[in-house]
């Protein structure tokens, strides 16, 4: 108990009143972490603080890297080393004497040298290191390394060169996704992805939301979409042809016997989980791998993909709970937009992907439209609108987004065409001619309930608030079709005990990666992206 006091110095006094013990201030201790060595970024980023403050740079350091390229003259080899830390292409430059053979892009080498002031040559090249020392720690064997034309050629001047060089590094990890993190686009997209992920916990945390850890391999298809993975296990498998045909179905008992009979599969999303942590947190969120075993193979469709998914209890009533719900999404997204611009490595990485910094994206309010009204504009402007009822296609969705300028939200959506967990709006929509010639005057049911559609990419965002009256969410559930039996947790006890008024939202990383740093398609800057086809790793 003694060794958590913390504060100023106390002493302990035993019941007879002697000094029995003295107990200094708790002192934080210094991590293994700080025992590590510095990265080029930082010994970048120091040597350039100490050059603005006219202080003499680190005499004596020690660097690590890989190769990227190199020049030989015959006083002089030039290296480009980069360790995958420091913004955009950047490398470290480092100024060795004479002209060295042993030395080949792709090495990962050790050296030790001075940090001195860069020969200007690029901004990325203020600071140089003039190396004494340098040890080969694991060769390249340039003959079959995929990428060794495509190191050696990643600092060309020419811009047609540095397009065909990125054109060519792409086609290659294309193919060979083990070299993708040595790519500068991908590491930049990596980095950039970082800090927006932690941005938006940083908000999380501010705002009192606990990050908990939904369960991968679920029971039931939350969304009841039907594009989901059964999760078997290897011994449940038939193993030869004549079982494989007495097999008459996927998701009878015969594939389930690990499970006890019950299916299992891959989450489509993590909410309904969410919701049972809601009611207990209040506040909760996750950022989790989720699967869709969707066949489209467009640039925006994966069938692994991280969401990031908050929950939320104590929603006012009326209106006001959707636009509580819309107000933590926008503030969340927005957070993530100023990290993705927070510092000048970020800045580095940002323009080296060809994206634009947009103050409006943050300083403005985004604009709120029902669905009513997104259908009105779009029989209004558009060649083949929707009428009221049908889902938004993806060219309906970029449309508004571009037509508003910025990213939208589309509420009160139809209730057949949402899934059964969205809270019934209590007023009904009337029909008019604009939205529904065929059906004017016609009264439809809407749920409270949200898409953030962004330019160029579309439905980035879907949300809503819940629907805790449990006769209203039985009779949704029995339309939808899905099997009620393996939900009465969630449909039955979560909403007879304490089911408090709650909202929540889901967020696709990659697409949100995409959008903000105007990258496409989505497996670009996927590591291992997972998409229909031969699975290689």
């Amino acid at each position: 108990i003694l060794s958590g006091l913390v504060g100023s110095e106390m002493c302990i006094r035993d019941s007879l009143g002697s000094l029995a013990l003295h107990v200094r201030p708790y002192q934080t201790r210094a991590f293994a972490s700080a025992r590590l060595p510095p990265t080029l970024h930082v010994l970048r980023r120091d040597a350039e603080l100490a050059l603005a403050s006219n202080k003499s740079l680190a005499s004596d350091v020690t660097a690590y890297g890989w190769i990227v390229s190199m020049r030989r003259h015959k006083t002089r080899t030039f290296l480009e080393l980069t360790d995958g830390t420091m913004g955009g292409g950047a490398t470290m430059q480092v100024v060795l004497s004479g002209d060295i053979r042993e030395l080949t892009p792709g090495q990962a080498i050790q050296l030790h040298g001075q940090m001195k002031a860069g020969r200007a040559r690029s901004a990325s090249q203020r600071v140089e290191i003039q190396a004494d020392h340098v040890a080969v720690l694991a060769p390249t064997d340039l003959a079959t390394y995929p990428l060794a034309n495509v190191m050696q050629g990643n600092h060309a001047t020419s811009a047609a060169t540095d397009a065909l060089t990125h054109t060519t590094a792409t086609d290659i990890v294309r193919r060979e996704s083990h070299f993708k993190a040595r790519t500068p686009q991908f590491a930049a997209l990596q980095r950039t992805r970082a800090r927006m992920e932690h941005a938006m916990g940083a908000w999380m945390a501010a705002n009192d939301f606990c990050k908990v850890h939904p369960p991968i391999i679920t029971s039931s298809d939350c969304e009841g979409g039907g594009e989901i993975f059964q999760v078997v296990a290897d011994a449940d498998v038939p193993q030869n042809s004549q079982e494989t045909m007495s097999l008459t179905s996927s998701r009878n008992g015969s594939l389930a016997a690990f499970w006890s009979g019950q299916p299992a599969y891959l989450t489509v999303s993590a909410q309904l989980h969410l919701e049972a942590y809601a009611l207990g947190l209040s506040r909760v969120w996750s950022l989790c791998p989720v699967f869709r075993a969707e066949g489209s193979a467009t640039n925006r469709h994966l069938a692994e993909f991280w969401m990031l998914e908050a929950e939320m209890c104590w929603l006012p009533d009326g209106e006001q709970a959707l636009r509580m719900v819309l107000d933590v999404t926008e503030s969340v997204l927005k957070s993530a937009l100023q990290a993705a611009w927070h510092d000048e490595r970020a800045k580095e990485d940002m323009v080296f992907l060809g994206a634009t910094y947009d103050a409006a994206l943050i300083d403005s309010l985004w604009p709120r439209l029902t669905y009513t009204d997104a259908v009105r504009l779009l029989r209004a402007h558009t060649k083949a609108p929707p009428v009221w009822g049908e889902s938004l296609k993806s060219e309906h969705e970029r449309w508004l987004a571009s037509h508003m300028g910025q990213p939208v939200f589309v509420t009160n959506f139809p209730t057949e065409i949402k899934p059964f967990y969205m809270r019934e709006d209590p007023e009904p929509v009337i029909l008019s001619d604009d939205v529904h010639p065929t059906e004017s005057g016609s009264a439809r049911k809407t749920v409270a309930c949200f898409d953030l559609l962004v330019p160029q990419v579309g439905e980035l965002v879907g949300g809503s608030v819940r629907e805790e009256r449990h006769g209203v969410l039985m009779q949704r559930l029995r339309t939808s079709g899905l099997q009620a039996s393996s939900l009465t947790w969630y449909t039955n006890d979560l909403r007879r005990y304490g089911g408090a008024p709650h909202g929540g939202f889901g967020l696709g990383m990659e697409r949100f990666l995409s959008w903000v740093t105007h990258t496409v398609p989505v497996r670009g800057f996927v590591g291992f992206p997972r998409v229909k086809g031969p699975l290689r790793y």
